[in-house]
């Protein structure tokens, strides 16, 4: 069955990060849906070649806060799965045992978590 929603974005979208679930604010979700980076580079013969580098699936974002919720305790932990859901267009983005890098930057003015990112091994899109 093809993604009934497949040229749809946006709309109401929530990331689930362990057993804690986000609303994003209304900044962009990235995602990199490749665990490789292919870099152009030329031979001495002046030919083309390439340097495929293996990466890390990952997605960068910005959260609003969640009451009770310790920061380093959730920037600590080793490993989590990860579940960004688009619920108006019926897409999951799934990070299997997923990590968060970088340092969480807390707005008190709206509420706006930042400075944050995921980095994992493992990712699958899923269409309802």
């Amino acid at each position: 069955m093809a993604d009934d929603c497949c040229n749809s974005f946006g709309g109401k979208i929530v990331i689930q990060i362990g057993d804690t679930r986000f609303p994003p604010t209304e900044g962009d979700i990235t995602l990199d849906p490749t665990n490789i980076e292919v870099e152009a580079m030329v031979n001495q013969d002046g030919s083309a070649a390439r340097i495929v580098h293996p990466r890390l699936y990952g997605a960068e974002f910005t959260l609003r806060n969640s009451c009770g919720l310790v920061w380093s305790s959730v920037v600590a932990k080793c490993r989590m799965n990860v579940t960004i859901v688009e619920e108006t267009n019926g897409r999951q983005h799934l990070f299997t045992g997923a990590f968060i890098v970088g340092r969480p930057k807390l707005n008190l003015t709206n509420g706006e978590v930042s400075g944050l990112s995921i980095a994992s091994a493992s990712y699958k899109a899923i269409s309802a």
